[in-house]
């Protein structure tokens, strides 16, 4: 229940969002479009943001999801959703932010890769505190999730 209303959340706040500019644009040209095409290409391009992020959430519940079965934390599925909800959001913001910054500090390289590692177990460990996991279940946590995220990465830049 908690998924749906989370990209429910999602779905909505990015039509709204969506319509406005595209409603914005359409006011600046001559030739105007209709307000039904706004809304359906509002809509379309809404349902296709919210799959990106279902996509990215239910990779992040998997990695939990995996980290919980190979240790056998015996995580709830409620705090699975929570926690996998409270990893994304980190990962699509405030990860963003330091990805950029230790690429402008090292170079886009294995440093850089390493240093956002830890600051994503840093950031997943402080995640798992406020959600108050267990302190063992945490760490592996945090640290079995970064790992999948760091191979993701590592395999993006050496793929280029």
């Amino acid at each position: 229940m908690k998924i749906a209303i989370f990209l429910s959340f999602i779905l909505f706040l990015s039509f709204i969002l969506l319509f406005l500019f595209l409603n914005n644009e359409n006011r600046k040209e001559e030739n105007k479009d209709s307000i039904l095409l706004i809304i359906f290409g509002s809509l379309l391009f809404s349902l296709i943001i919210t799959a990106v992020v279902a996509f990215f959430l239910f990779l992040v519940i998997g990695s939990t999801r995996i980290m919980d079965t190979l240790f056998s934390l015996n995580i709830t599925t409620n705090q699975l959703i929570v926690i996998g909800i409270f990893f994304l959001i980190y990962w699509l913001t405030i990860d963003n932010i330091f990805e950029k910054l230790f690429e402008y500090l090292f170079g886009e390289n294995i440093y850089a890769i390493l240093s956002v590692a830890l600051t994503r177990i840093a950031a997943f460990y402080i995640i798992g505190i406020i959600i108050s996991l267990n302190n063992s279940v945490n760490i592996t946590i945090s640290i079995g999730v970064s790992i999948i995220l760091l191979v993701i990465d590592a395999l993006f830049i050496f793929k280029k």
